[in-house]
């Protein structure tokens, strides 16, 4: 679990560093950069694999990076940039009801 929860502090650690203008903007390299970090960590979080993150605030956005914002950085027009919004919405709407929001 130790591992899991550096990941989850990973992921959003490197969203938090990159800022606005990043999370907003076209960068490839980010987005090369967002993709080599993260691409397994992203997968996993598809298979829902990453669900005990949703037992704290910050697991629970770390969550909804890899499954809202992730994908539409690292699969630019692509099918796949959508392919995990259904999940980020659940996920988003637990994080409400447990109120982290």
């Amino acid at each position: 679990m130790g591992d899991e929860i550096n990941q989850a502090i990973a992921v959003v650690a490197f969203w938090r560093e990159a800022g606005m203008e990043k999370w907003f903007g076209r960068d490839d390299a980010f987005d090369a950069e967002f993709d080599r970090r993260f691409h397994a960590v992203h997968l996993a979080a598809a298979r829902r694999e990453h669900e005990a993150w949703m037992e704290s605030a910050d697991g629970a956005l770390a969550l909804l990076i890899l499954l809202d914002q992730f994908p539409r950085n690292c699969f630019r027009s692509n099918a796949h940039s959508y392919a995990t919004d259904g999940l980020a919405l659940h996920c988003a709407r637990r994080a409400i009801s447990l109120g982290f929001d």
